[in-house]
């Protein structure tokens, strides 16, 4: 049965999937003819057509050159790389579940893999006295349940730490023991936890926290955003594979894992 393409008014993504689809029926092209244009396989048109993964600009502007569409496709992936989904808060926690490898790059807080309940109650607190969050234990509740769903399986975590975000969010005892289980969530033989020093700043990560995931079937996705506001899932291919290049060169001047372990038990657990 083939699968039919999404409701184009999902959202832009959706309706160039659809259009793409709509188009090569109109024109009486086969899959393999579009492959052609895309410089891509049959099966990779297929997951086109129906929303499973998205055109990149370069495939955009051949589409707009073969089919004298003007910019049409390329406009559209132009606002849809640039605009802000709605639902950008339920698809992230979907991919965060489902991604087989994740990279986050924390510049302000601690990241979710690596967060205790307290702490969480500590951050979703400040949300609730600026009106963010209504019921501060049941989001709680929540994101605790989100995080065990994020670990289970023992799937590749690469974490690289500003030293800004280890900074007192919440009162000693609860910082204590979030660095304990900081230390705790690095031995684990699937994550990795590096700390970048204050002193090299400023560094290419000061403008904020971003995640890289490679999903079960290899697509690469990327992530930007605040914790409780606004978000931008980054579906480009070429875009999503920045952003991991952007992550590597971060880690590439933060301590190895043992100097962060190090830091970690003899410089921030004794404050």
């Amino acid at each position: 049965m083939v699968k039919p393409p999404p409701d184009a008014r999902l959202s832009l993504w959706a309706l160039m999937a659809n259009h793409l689809r709509h188009m090569r029926i109109w024109m009486n092209l086969r899959q393999h003819d579009v492959a052609a244009i895309l410089e891509c396989s049959i099966s990779q048109v297929s997951k086109y057509e129906t929303g499973d993964k998205q055109l990149d600009e370069r495939q955009c502007k051949a589409l707009d050159t073969t089919w004298h569409t003007g910019q049409l496709f390329e406009t559209l992936h132009y606002f849809a790389t640039s605009g802000t989904n709605p639902n950008w808060s339920e698809r992230l926690n979907h991919i965060q579940r489902e991604a087989i490898e994740t990279r986050v790059f924390s510049y302000n807080i601690i990241p979710l893999p690596f967060q205790t309940e307290d702490y969480a109650r500590s951050l979703l607190t400040a949300g609730h006295n600026a009106g963010l969050i209504k019921d501060v234990d049941a989001a709680v509740a929540r994101r605790m349940e989100h995080q065990t769903a994020m670990l289970r399986g023992e799937r590749q975590i690469w974490a690289v730490l500003d030293e800004v975000a280890l900074r007192p969010l919440a009162s000693r005892e609860v910082m204590c023991a979030q660095t304990d289980h900081l230390l705790k969530m690095a031995e684990r033989h699937h994550v990795s936890l590096r700390i970048i020093p204050e002193r090299i700043t400023p560094h290419i990560g000061v403008d904020g926290s971003f995640w890289h995931f490679r999903m079960p079937r290899g697509e690469e996705l990327g992530f930007a955003g605040t914790a409780l506001d606004v978000g931008g899932i980054i579906d480009d291919q070429s875009r999503a594979d920045r952003t991991r290049i952007r992550f590597d060169r971060l880690a590439a001047r933060a301590r190895s894992e043992d100097e962060s372990r190090e830091w970690l038990i003899l410089e921030r657990r004794e404050e």
